[in-house]
């Protein structure tokens, strides 16, 4: 068969093979297979081909977490992946490969991979080459167990601290979701697709701003804010770095869902963005339409509307049910499943899987979280290091402390570091729900699969320490005491013994410092602060960790706090109450050990935070790239309780050390403004700084930002030395699209700003722009511009 043919062209052997296939077959390579109908044995997860020959009998599309369900270890994984694969390639009638797909938000969502710093606190970064290096360590992983697809990057554009799923995004900036976003396209998918892991971009579109930051709530947003905004990141990535899927979001637009709606889909993503990939259902998306949307009268309907709307493979399975006989009963037009087959079958034979199917078994534990993976995850954490407060230099520690009290809910826990889409953070409610099923359960439901003897706590890494345990060991001259202070970071069951605060003060009363490390945890449901559908009325700190800070404060002893939290918060209280704030996020396996190095003073932190931090949740929404009207109050020019400056500004951060900014230029060149500058460090250690280059423009024919990150670069500075920075901002970077939704620059007045934050500004010109015409017409976007070291 020509298909079979490596030799023979990919657009010859796919048209052979969509040739020779059933309606039922070509329907099936859009969907996915249950894994609990082909499994016979939950304890030991053996593969029936009986059952599967029964209950997928015209192949399927993909697979999905085959690790990511299960407690198996890596080379299991492969193991059943081969299985499974060896099936569907030997024993079925066309012989077509099925793709694994599995999350990789943070790292790959399966037992003993990597665990990265989760998505909020890598933005702090201001750094794209390490995601770029992640994604790669991802795709090695992936490559060597067998899964071939990505639920990754997200790049949304997140700016309600409320929504739980804040966590995932990298920011609350388009231009730095952009440049994240495309370096991690570009180290999943790699220069060489048959080396490479299919990349999902999520989610389309602006599913960050709903009302109520409710997963899944209304969004109220214009055309022209998501082509110069929200779609931006993707578009990036789609155009940079070639990404071969997105996903569609939930909520809806213009009050039509997104999985249903052809103008977000097709007009936006596929005409103006250039999208030529195939696009995706979110996880029940198409049921959603009619069942949470009531959006149409039957699932059968819905199924309908997505196809037409631009969803060409589901993570459902609602294309298995219904689509059949919507294209026998003329409903739906059959070149809509065939075009969406022939983008499946494309991916395949690009990946090159119809030629070589399985993965070397042997090679898998030598390829999974690998020493350079593992090293990597600790520069990571290293760099999401984000001081916020440090009252009277009291960080780092002195060598000579005589005792030590670390308090705190998270501090001797390995939750502190995951995030909602990390193993086993993210199948903690699936593990539970699963506990006393029976097997026949397990299977019809495809909840977790695992075996008997299988304990939750054995799924989190075995090489990843706590908090309390690196400090132990960073601090091995002192006293380093232990004690809760409270269960767990929210009393969510009313537990008698929760308050333990007592015995905390009392621990801490004699110590020369505390360290307080709170924040929230995170996952998919059950008792958790953040994560899917984690959404909150209140964005501070819970009022047990607050209690228990008091509690603390109160001893006089000087405390600072470590925050593991995946959502931003509110820390007003905190920030007049604490000696000290290091903002850590979630931080991944070593996040332990790059907190202790931090404190300690081996580290200098260096991080700048990707999103703005409120004083109140009635600030909200505060992102510093509002029109300026959004940071004003008429006429009174304040609220009535506060005024309206942010607690922390986007892009601020503290070091152990001081910098200045010298002999800044600006000039004015044919296609845009370059900028010069000196960063010195004026202290007495080395460090590093983030130098940010933002812009304003004025008189436009629609309002624009009151200023807009175009640049970035984070610097390493030696002490008393300095480095100088060129950063070229293209005019075709900082285009808008007009009253005619036409992508433009006009004649307006540009101010162009060096600093250290949004607000920390060094210094700053003005131009007036002049084009032919009145405008400069924009035909491609530039999404990053090049900064050098000279």
């Amino acid at each position: 068969m020509t298909y079979k043919d490596a030799s023979r062209p990919t657009a010859e052997r796919l048209n052979d093979l969509i040739d020779q296939m059933t309606l039922e077959e070509k329907i099936a390579q859009l969907t996915s297979a249950r894994t609990g109908s082909m499994i016979s044995d939950v304890q030991n997860f053996i593969f029936s081909a009986e059952l599967t020959n029964r209950n997928v009998p015209h192949g399927c599309g993909y697979i999905s977490r085959i690790g990511g369900a299960t407690d198996l270890l890596p080379a299991e994984m492969a193991r059943a992946m081969n299985t499974i694969q060896k099936h569907f390639v030997e024993e079925t009638r066309l012989g077509i490969p099925v793709l694994f797909m599995t999350e990789a938000t943070s790292g790959v969502l399966s037992r003993n991979h990597t665990l990265f710093p989760q998505n909020i606190g890598a933005g702090a970064m201001f750094d794209e080459e390490p995601i770029r290096r992640m994604a790669d360590a991802m795709r090695r992983e992936m490559i060597a167990t067998g899964e071939r697809w990505a639920l990754g990057p997200v790049v949304d554009v997140i700016r309600d601290h409320r929504y739980g799923r804040y966590e995932e995004s990298f920011g609350e900036d388009a231009y730095l979701v952009s440049q994240y976003g495309t370096a991690y396209v570009q180290g999943l998918q790699s220069d060489d697709l048959t080396q490479g892991i299919i990349a999902t971009l999520k989610h389309f579109v602006a599913q960050g701003i709903s009302d109520g930051g409710r997963n899944c709530g209304p969004v109220h947003v214009t055309a022209r804010e998501l082509l110069d905004e929200y779609a931006v990141p993707f578009e990036a990535a789609i155009r940079d770095a070639g990404a071969l899927s997105v996903m569609a979001a939930y909520h809806e637009i213009d009050q039509v869902p997104v999985h249903a709606s052809a103008p977000i889909l097709r007009e936006m993503l596929q005409g103006r963005l250039g999208f030529e990939g195939l696009t995706v259902s979110d996880g029940n998306g198409i049921q959603l339409i009619q069942s949470f949307q009531e959006y149409c009268e039957t699932q059968e309907e819905a199924v309908r509307l997505a196809l037409e709307a631009g969803i060409e493979c589901e993570l459902d399975f609602m294309f298995e049910k219904y689509l059949r006989g919507l294209v026998e009963k003329g409903e739906v037009d059959q070149e809509l499943v065939d075009s969406a087959v022939r983008k499946v079958l494309d991916l395949k034979f690009r990946l090159g899987l119809f030629d070589r199917p399985y993965v070397d078994e042997t090679a898998v534990d030598s390829s999974v979280c690998t020493p350079d993976m593992v090293e990597l995850s600790k520069e990571m954490a290293l760099r999401t290091m984000t001081l916020l407060k440090n009252e009277d230099g009291i960080l780092p520690l002195d060598p000579s402390l005589r005792r030590v009290a670390v308090i705190g809910p998270l501090a001797h826990v390995k939750e502190f570091g995951s995030s909602d889409y990390s193993y086993p953070a993210h199948i903690e409610d699936m593990y539970y729900h699963s506990e006393g099923l029976t097997e026949e359960e397990v299977l019809a439901r495809t909840l977790f699969f695992k075996k008997k003897e299988t304990r939750y706590e054995d799924l989190y890494h075995p090489d990843m320490p706590t908090v309390y345990e690196a400090l132990q060991s960073a601090l091995p001259n002192a006293e380093v005491v232990y004690k809760t202070g409270i269960k767990d970071t929210t009393d969510y069951n009313g537990d008698a013994d929760f308050d333990q605060i007592e015995e905390a003060v009392a621990a801490a009363r004699d110590a020369d410092v505390i360290i307080a490390v709170c924040g929230d945890t995170s996952g998919m449901g059950r008792e958790n602060d953040s994560g899917e559908s984690t959404d909150r009325v209140e964005i501070c700190l819970s009022h047990e960790q607050k209690k228990l800070l008091r509690a603390l404060r109160a001893t006089g002893r000087p405390v600072v706090l470590v925050l593991c939290n995946a959502r931003p918060l509110e820390l007003l209280e905190e920030s007049q109450s604490m000696n000290a704030i290091l903002e850590a996020w979630k931080p991944g396996m070593r996040g332990a050990e790059a907190i202790a190095e931090t404190l300690t003073g081996a580290y200098n932190p260096g991080g700048k935070l990707s999103v703005t931090l409120p004083k109140a949740l009635g600030q909200l929404p505060v992102h510093y790239s509002q029109l300026a009207t959004g940071h004003k109050q008429f006429w009174r020019g304040k609220y009535l309780e506060m005024d309206l400056a942010p607690l922390y500004p986007f892009g601020y951060g503290l070091s152990y050390t001081s910098f200045e900014a010298e002999n800044v230029r600006f000039e004015q060149t044919a296609d845009g403004i370059s900028v010069t500058a000196d960063v010195v460090n004026t202290g007495q250690r080395a460090g590093d700084q983030v130098v940010q280059v933002y812009v304003r423009k004025k008189y436009a024919s629609v309002l624009q930002a009151e200023r807009e990150l175009k640049a970035y670069k984070r610097v390493s500075v030696p002490a008393g030395e300095r480095v100088t920075l060129a950063l070229e901002i293209a005019y075709d970077s900082i285009g808008y699209h007009d009253r005619d939704l036409k992508l433009v620059l006009e004649n307006v007045q540009l101010d162009v700003m060096l600093g250290f934050s949004s607000q920390e500004i060094k210094a700053e010109e003005t131009f007036k722009l002049a084009f032919d015409g009145g405008k400069r017409e924009i035909g491609r976007r530039v999404f990053g511009n090049p900064v050098t070291i000279r």
